[in-house]
């Protein structure tokens, strides 16, 4: 049987880490063989907790934080066969979801799987969102997938609740960029031939709930990731489909008030999303203080 290391990312997550820290606990007799955190200076407790779940934690080794270098260097330090990416507010269910992914992970054609995101206490724009990209059905993702456009639904991997070989990353570690470094590996592997697998049986409490600032700024990141990508070709589309099956189920299932506020958190998001596409364009500075993700 494979055996998992948990690569955890964290900054002061004193506050949900417990939870994952449980779930983790359990998976010790389901394959998880150890715990490699990366903290960027927290100051609430978070590597305390760490260290009594009897994780190693690391520090950045002297750079700013970035999402994929960060994540490089605890995988790194990690001797599992395969790496389970973790965020720190994530909370999985049950127990089996570690076999899920393990057995997912283990054809030789299958570089990495991701598991089902749920989204509680999540906003309703988000909590949409979350099923239009993490829904009930398997899916295996191949390199066709590159030929079609990219938008909500279509995401080739998941690095918040996700699992990747580790002679897999050793060939194709996380590509060093602003956001969606997730994506950009999942590009990669797929032109390389391999496949993904999503599978929802293996399941997360994963939500967010964002101000319009912070709308705006984490879609600011994802423009410029993904225009740098090449996966912009149908944001305007696909994003329009989105908005119309979105407002028509926050008005259902949480009346008009509800979609006219969600009106406006998605537009808020796509003129991040938008000018993040034009970030080349822009003088540093001023891209800094758009985006959300450290920028050097």
């Amino acid at each position: 049987m494979s055996t998992a290391s948990a690569v955890i990312p964290t900054l002061n997550g004193a506050a949900t880490l417990p939870p994952l820290l449980d779930a983790l606990a359990r998976a010790r007799s389901r394959g998880l063989s150890e715990i490699v955190a990366i903290d960027s200076g927290s100051r609430d407790g978070t590597t305390r907790l760490l260290e009594a779940a009897g994780a190693r934690v690391l520090d950045l080794g002297g750079r700013p934080f970035g999402h994929a270098s960060a994540r490089n260097r605890a995988a790194s330090f990690a001797s599992g066969d395969v790496l389970l990416f973790l965020t720190q507010d994530v909370e999985p269910v049950g127990d089996e979801w570690l076999p899920v992914l393990l057995r997912a992970v283990s054809e030789p054609d299958v570089a990495g799987a991701f598991g089902r995101q749920i989204p509680r206490g999540a906003s309703p724009e988000e909590t949409f969102l979350a099923s239009a990209n993490y829904g009930v059905e398997h899916r295996t993702i191949g390199p066709d997938a590159l030929r079609r456009p990219f938008g909500p639904g279509a995401t080739f991997f998941s690095n918040a609740f996700g699992a990747m070989r580790r002679d897999v990353w050793q060939r194709f570690p996380l590509p060093e960029i602003v956001m969606s470094e997730d994506q950009a590996w999942a590009r990669l592997v797929l032109g390389a031939g391999f496949l993904i697998r999503y599978v929802p049986d293996a399941g997360a409490y994963h939500g967010h709930r964002l101000s319009f600032t912070r709308a705006f700024r984490r879609n600011f990141d994802s423009g410029s990731a993904l225009q740098q990508l090449g996966l912009t070709g149908g944001a305007w589309s696909l994003g329009l489909r989105h908005l119309r099956n979105e407002l028509a189920w926050i008005g259902r299932n949480h009346g008009a008030p509800a979609a006219a506020r969600a009106l406006v958190y998605e537009s808020v998001r796509m003129a991040g999303f938008q000018a993040g596409r034009l970030e080349k364009l822009m003088p540093r500075a001023l891209a800094r203080r758009l985006g959300e993700a450290p920028r050097p």
